[in-house]
This record gives C-alpha cells, structure tokens and sequence, in this order.
C-alpha cells in the first residue's frame, strides 16, 4: 500500500536537467575540461561532495568542483531569468491528484534548499508539498538513503509504505537501500538493464503514476 510519496527534483518535476547539462559543457570550455554523458551521469543526483570527490579523481586537482559548479549555477540562473521553468509533463495533474487522495508529497533532492524553494514557488505548488529535504540538510547524499528515509520521517509514514520517483542511478540506488517501492521515470539518462535492480517500476512521465498508484493500492501492495 503507497501511503506517500517522495519526489526527486530536477529530471523529475522540473525539466532542468538539461540546463544543467548545457551549464556543465558552457563551464567546460570556459574552464577547460570535458564532460562526457557517462561523467555527467555519475553526478546527476549526487552532492557537492560526491562531485568534488569525482573531479579529484578525473582532473587530479587541476579544475576546482566548487568553482566550476558556481560557474554552472550561474549559467542556470541566467537561463531562468529570461525563460520559464520548465515542467516536466503530468506536474500539474499528479500533484493535485495526490493532494485529493490525501496522499502526502515530499521532495528529497540534492539541491540546496534555497534555490529548490525558489522553483517550487515558481511552479506555484508550494502548497502541495507536505514535507521537504534538500541537498545542505544531509550528511550523506544519494547513492546513501539518508535523504529518503529523512523525507519519510519527516512525513511519518514507514519507508516501505513511500513511493520514491527518481531519474538517476544514484538516486534509485538510494530508494532501494532505503527500503521504499521505487520508481524511475527517464530523463537525460535512458532505462537500461543495470537500472533493473533498482527499479520497481519504470514510466514514461509523471501522468502514468496515477494509474500505477491506483493498481498498487486496490491490490493492496
């Protein structure tokens, strides 16, 4: 039985993956460093720390994470103030049908919190959101499932009761070891066979979840 569920961010409410995608290759040249699909796909989901861990092992020191990450938020930023946010198709039907069952939302993303509010209050749904944990309020970042579990707290219903939807590897790594029902919806990062173990479920945008939820919950799972 679903009882809430818990959102990533970005890839799954917002369609700013490619911004910042976009962000990272601007910053490359700037800087100069290359980022492929596979390196960008290691980061996605992950923390400043994981990222800085990842650009000491692939630039040896030589290109600063936490100067090329601001570098790519002030890309993004610059991007925002002159188009609207992008939303991922369903946002403005799921939350609204969640909200109707009395079926709580989180959102547990890597993100800080500052910025990621600014989104929500952009999008205007704000006030479909229950409960929140952003990337500055944990100590461990996904693949761990501290923030997932800290987002299921936070709305008090056990993990295993949460679906957790998410676009990243190491975010689905993150719900399985938490112990939610986990489900991925593509973004930048295609299905494959290495997502298997991770994945309860696999949709193609956020308007199948209710569907999903409504098999889940009459069965009883």
């Amino acid at each position: 039985m679903i009882q809430a569920m818990i959102f990533d961010m970005d890839g799954v409410l917002f369609d700013t993956e490619q911004i910042l995608k976009d962000g990272w290759m601007d910053t490359g040249k700037k800087m100069g460093f290359t980022l492929g699909e596979e390196e960008l796909r290691q980061m996605r989901g992950g923390s400043a720390a994981l990222g800085t861990a990842l650009f000491e092992k692939w630039y040896g020191g030589k290109i600063n994470y936490m100067e090329a990450r601001a570098m790519r938020s002030r890309y993004l930023e610059n991007y925002l103030a002159h188009h609207p946010l992008p939303e991922k198709k369903g946002l403005k039907e799921i939350l609204p049908y969640l909200q109707q069952h009395k079926i709580p939302v989180a959102i547990a993303t890597s993100t800080e919190r500052e910025r990621a509010a600014s989104y929500w209050e952009m999008a205007n749904i704000t006030s479909f959101i229950t409960a929140s944990v952003c990337g500055d309020e944990v100590k461990n970042s996904k693949p761990n499932p501290e923030i997932f579990l800290t987002a299921a707290q936070k709305l008090h219903v056990p993990i295993e009761h949460c679906m957790v939807v998410e676009d990243s590897m190491n975010g689905l790594k993150a719900a399985r070891t938490a112990g939610a029902y986990s489900c991925m919806i593509p973004d930048l990062t295609p299905y494959s066979e290495e997502f298997k173990p991770f994945c309860d479920n696999i949709l193609e945008d956020l308007t199948a979840l209710i569907p999903l939820l409504e098999s889940l919950n009459s069965s009883g799972k």
